[in-house]
C-alpha cells in the first residue's frame, strides 16, 4: 500500500490560480465523448436525487455536484484542491445552483458524528488515487444510511485498453507502475477485486457499468502530428452494451452501484 496520495505538478491546470480558465479546462475535459458516456452511466446508477442528502467526494470541478442539487438534492462536494473547488463554487454560480451544494477541501471522509450520515455517496475517479483504498470504503459504509449508497468509477485492469496500452507499458517498456493515463493513479482493479473490496468493507453491488469497451483515443502514428486519434463513433458500442452483462464488466471506465448492507 502507497502511504500518500500522488499529487499534480505545480504547473498542472487543476492546480492552477485562475478558477476562470481552471473551470473552462474541467469543462473541456468534461464535454468528450469519453466523459459524456461515463456521467451518463453514472446518472443512471445514482438514481433519483430529489430529497437526498449527497456527499460528493472527490468532487473535482464539480459538475456532478452542481447538478445533484439542481435536482433537488443537498449536497457536500469535497476534494483536496483548493483551486478545482474554487471553480466548483464558479460552476455551481453560473449554473443557478441556488441553493448549491457546499464545497470544502477534505482528503478524507468525514466521521458520522461531524457532518451525520448521507443516503448517497459519489466516488467518481477517486478511489484509485487513494493510498488506503480499503479504509476508504469501510469509512464510506459507516457514513451512509441504513440501505444508502455507494457509486463510484475507477479504471478496469479487464478492459481491452489495458490488454493493449498496458501490456505495451508494462510488458515491452518495463514500466511497472504504469496505472493508465493519469500519473496519480495508485493501483487498477479487476470487478472481482472491486466486489471483493466492496464486500469485505460491507457494501453490496447491485449494479454495473461500463465505458470505453473499444479504444477510441489510439496512439496516433508519428507521421500524423498528433498524439492520439479520436474515433468517437465507437461510443456508440459503449451505449449498446455498457449496460448489459458481461460488457458491463469490461470496459476501461468501471462503474458500480454499491449498496450499505
Amino acid at each position: 500500500m502507497t502511504s500518500a496520495r500522488l499529487r499534480y505538478p505545480a504547473d498542472h491546470w487543476l492546480r492552477g490560480p485562475d478558477p476562470t480558465q481552471t473551470l473552462a479546462r474541467y469543462l473541456g475535459q468534461q464535454a468528450k465523448v469519453y466523459s459524456r458516456v461515463k456521467k451518463l452511466f453514472m446518472t443512471e446508477l445514482l438514481g433519483d436525487l430529489a430529497g437526498k442528502r449527497i456527499l460528493d467526494f472527490g468532487c473535482g470541478g464539480g459538475l456532478m455536484a452542481v447538478e445533484a442539487a439542481l435536482a433537488g438534492a443537498s449536497v457536500l462536494g469535497l476534494d483536496a484542491e483548493p483551486s478545482i473547488l474554487a471553480a466548483a463554487e464558479l460552476l455551481a454560480q453560473r449554473r443557478g445552483a441556488v441553493p448549491g451544494p457546499r464545497f470544502e477541501r477534505g482528503e478524507v471522509l468525514p466521521r458520522p458524528e461531524e457532518r451525520g450520515r448521507f443516503d448517497l455517496i459519489i466516488a467518481k475517479d477517486v478511489l484509485e488515487h487513494l493510498p488506503d483504498d480499503r479504509a476508504f470504503l469501510v469509512a464510506a459504509r459507516r457514513l451512509l444510511n441504513p440501505g444508502g449508497s455507494l457509486v463510484l468509477a475507477t479504471q478496469n485492469a479487464w478492459s481491452l485498453n489495458y490488454l493493449l496500452e498496458g501490456g505495451c507499458h508494462r510488458l515491452l517498456r518495463r514500466e511497472t507502475h504504469w496505472y493508465g493515463w493519469d500519473p496519480t493513479h495508485l493501483r487498477f482493479y479487476t470487478p472481482r477485486s472491486l466486489r471483493r473490496a466492496l464486500e469485505a468493507a460491507g457494501l453490496r453491488p447491485v449494479a454495473w457499468r461500463g465505458a470505453y469497451l473499444l479504444p477510441y483515443k489510439p496512439p496516433a502514428p508519428a507521421w500524423s502530428g498528433r498524439r492520439i486519434w479520436r474515433i468517437d463513433i465507437l461510443a456508440r458500442l459503449d451505449l449498446a452494451l455498457g449496460r448489459h452483462c458481461p460488457f458491463n464488466a469490461l470496459g476501461w471506465s468501471l462503474m458500480v452501484k454499491a449498496v450499505s448492507r
